[in-house]
């Protein structure tokens, strides 16, 4: 998890403030507030960073500046000194502003977030994976094509009602909700749903691992059904066979990690991508805080489609293609909490992304603690070789960074050190990246840019698997079986080589 947010009474406010304000699936984004209007300077210290670009698209140029810093950042008003260090232009990137005929340009930083989500809701990942293709000038009527992700939904499986007596029972869009009594359950994005009634349309949202409904009632999942497996979510070709599954605890005699399945309340989610004789992408995303679980489905649905869309992606020039999508994908969660899609200020989640070549070669992205791990086996035994570290306080590089920007490492008397802002409160979290947790990333220095790297898989390896997990104990787990998590195993159909979480 790695959240300690003591901010339970303002989670209960938003949690019964969201029947007022519930969002619906739809072509357009409801807009609950004013534009979130933001300045940028033509000039700094003498030196000009910002270049038009023609109309009021604007690059942001270093070349003059020649500054350490990663970008320069908004302003709240026409004050150099007025400085919003949580949205930061970053150099070579481009914005949309209105010159304001003294030195400064006006720029609406929600604007393009926006537009992106709409148009992303109104396409399958399947349709965005295609459409960026043929805009890239590649050929899509002879690639096999295949999306693979966890479901958004979190909520097939048996309920206990507070309120009415009797077992509920959710399997896909199917609710059966008393003797005899079915009806079909409406998606309506993020955890959001509804069903019908007797004519009323009824409201939920998954909140903590309860169904909370707009009338008072309160679904809890029933305890005597704890193993159920998350549902996958298919787009495209039947490329691999995918197998989900998590083991907490050692593992039995004979018993291997596919053999125990992995309970469905969880804060994780993953996707696989993949274009036959291109490459494969592999994400996974694992939430804390109290909406952890609605910002991790967010970024699975989102990283995916921001890689895909970039050129540099299909000729493996991974490191600043992961940079920038990583960025832009935190900006997005922080436009959708702004606008009330998501609940980002004290949840989160951690970010691990893995693009795999034809030749083996891996590109790897991460930021917070879930590990990248490539498994092999060397006759009957099973080895496995950490890729990634774990973003954590204790290192050097990285408390360097959060005490320079103002925040506070403490360690909490368990097991983890953690970090709060200057007057020692704030989420207290364990890791010092991660996407969403906007408070965190305001006050104490959290990142969201991804630490990159590539590994050569040996032949060997590369005929086996890699895997992808929550923590650095898992990586532990694949060598010993001590504690063994593991999100997915890929096969492909027809032998080869298989690499999958």
């Amino acid at each position: 998890m790695g959240c300690t947010a003591g901010r339970a009474h303002e989670e209960q406010k938003a949690a019964s403030r969201w029947y007022s304000k519930v969002l619906r699936k739809g072509p357009h984004m409801t807009k609950l507030m004013e534009n979130r209007v933001r300045y940028l300077p033509l000039e700094i210290r003498g030196a000009c960073v910002l270049v038009k670009m023609g109309g009021n698209r604007y690059r942001i140029d270093n070349s003059k500046l020649n500054d350490r810093a990663h970008g320069v950042c908004f302003r709240l008003s026409k004050n150099i000194e007025d400085r919003d260090d949580e949205h930061i232009a970053y150099w070579n990137d481009y914005v949309d502003g209105v010159d304001t005929g003294d030195g400064w340009i006006s720029c609406d930083i929600d604007a393009r977030g926006l537009e992106y989500l709409e148009d992303m809701e109104k396409e399958t990942p399947l349709e965005t994976l295609d459409k960026s293709l043929q805009q890239l000038g590649r050929p899509t009527s002879k690639s096999r094509m295949m999306i693979v992700s966890s479901s958004s939904s979190n909520v097939d499986g048996r309920w206990i009602s507070r309120g009415y007596a009797g077992q509920k029972l959710i399997d896909g869009e199917h609710v059966q909700y008393g003797a005899g009594l079915s009806t079909t359950l409406v998606w309506e994005g993020l955890n959001s749903f509804s069903i019908d009634v007797g004519g009323e349309r009824r409201r939920a949202r998954l909140i903590d691992d309860s169904l909370v409904w707009n009338d008072g009632d309160v679904w809890t999942r029933d305890p005597r059904e704890t193993r159920t497996v998350k549902p996958k979510e298919h787009w495209g070709d039947a490329l691999e066979q995918l197998e989900v599954a998590r083991v907490v605890g050692p593992l039995r005699s004979g018993e291997t990690p596919l053999d125990v399945p992995e309970p469905s309340s969880r804060q994780d989610a993953w996707s696989v991508l993949r274009v036959e004789q291109d490459l494969s992408l592999y994400t996974i995303f694992d939430g804390h805080g109290p909406h952890g679980h609605d910002v991790a489905n967010f970024a699975k649905n989102v990283l995916p489609r921001l890689l895909a869309a970039d050129s540099r992606l299909w000729t493996f020039g991974a490191s600043e293609t992961f940079t920038e999508a990583f960025r832009w994908l935190h900006q997005l969660i922080d436009t959708s909490d702004a606008y009330d899609k998501l609940n980002a200020r004290w949840s989160g989640c951690t970010g691990s992304a893995v693009l795999h070549a034809p030749n083996g070669r891996l590109y790897l992205a991460h930021v917070g603690d879930s590990s990248v791990v490539v498994g092999g086996l060397e006759g009957k035994e099973v080895t496995a070789t950490q890729l990634t570290r774990d973003h954590k306080p204790e290192l050097k590089d990285e408390m360097a960074r959060i005490i320079a920007s103002g925040g506070l490492i403490d360690f909490d008397g368990f097991s983890d050190y953690r970090i709060y802002n200057k007057d020692g409160y704030g989420a207290g979290l364990n890791m010092t990246r991660s996407l969403g947790d906007l408070e965190a990333h305001r006050e104490t220095g959290l990142i969201a840019d991804p630490e990159c790297r590539e590994y050569q898989a040996e032949q060997a390896t590369h005929r086996a698997r890699a895997v992808l997990a929550w923590r650095r104990e898992d990586a532990v787990a694949v060598r010993y079986g001590e504690r063994v998590r593991i999100a997915a195993r890929s096969k492909h159909a027809g032998g080869g080589h298989s690499c999958g979480f």
